[in-house]
Parts: structure tokens; C-alpha cells; sequence
């Protein structure tokens, strides 16, 4: 079955926004914010709203940078991911619902403490020196 989801790269003074989840899939581990795009919604209005339930944040400026596909190894779910850079205004208030937890690091040290292979390599490619 395949599944649309959003994932948003929030970056503050050079690092990035990860947080946990509460509940589902991502209960207690660390990943980027963003989830399930919904029938009838684009990814970027997938992403806002995503973005507005988990942290009570208005999305100023959202631009694609990776869009990755990859097969579920314990489910049998195909998951079609967007990454954006996400620019966002006021404060984080995450929904205790959502996310348990939310932390800026500095990009090498937000790779290493997720656990999704895909998230990793986004933002390893992200935070690499271009040529």
C-alpha cells in the first residue's frame, strides 16, 4: 500500500529541529517532524498542517529539497517521502498527543540519533560541503 508522507528540516542557528514521538510508529523515537499527507491535500499542505498539530507552528517558507522512495521492511508499505526545508514562526508548543520531546543539534549529531536510514542520508547529503 503505498503511503505519501512529509518530513520537515527546521534549521536554528546551523541546527536541526528532531523530535519524538508519543504515540504509533514513531513512540519514542527521534525523527524529523512532519507525517501523513491526507487524501486531497498537496505534500506542502500536508506538511503545514502537520507541522501547525505537533508544534503549534505557523510555516513562513517551505522549499523541496529530496524526494525519496523506499519499501517498508516490516510492514508492506511503500512510502513516498518529501523532504522540504521548512522556515517557521512563533514558539514551539508540541502537542503532548504527538511529541513527547524536541531538541536542536547540530546536523552530524541529529544524523547519528536517528534511526530511519532515509532521514540520515537527507540530511547527510544536506549538511555535506558541495563541491
Amino acid at each position: 500500500m503505498p503511503r505519501v508522507v512529509t518530513e520537515a528540516i527546521i534549521l536554528q542557528q546551523g541546527k536541526v529541529l528532531l523530535v519524538k514521538g508519543s504515540r504509533g510508529f514513531t513512540e519514542g523515537r527521534w525523527t524529523l517532524p512532519g507525517g501523513f499527507v491526507r487524501f486531497g491535500e498537496s505534500p506542502e499542505e500536508g506538511l503545514r498542517r502537520e507541522l501547525k498539530e505537533e508544534l503549534g507552528v505557523q510555516v513562513s517558507e517551505l522549499l523541496l529539497v529530496s524526494i525519496r522512495s523506499k519499501i517498508g521492511a516490516r510492514s508492506r508499505l511503500h512510502w513516498t517521502m518529501f523532504f522540504y526545508r521548512a522556515t517557521i514562526s512563533g514558539p514551539i508548543r508540541p502537542h503532548a498527543d504527538e511529541i513527547s520531546a524536541f531538541c536542536f543539534l547540530p546536523p552530524e549529531d541529529a544524523v547519528s540519533r536517528l534511526d530511519d536510514p532515509t532521514m540520515q542520508d537527507v540530511l547527510h547529503t544536506l549538511a555535506s560541503p558541495r563541491c
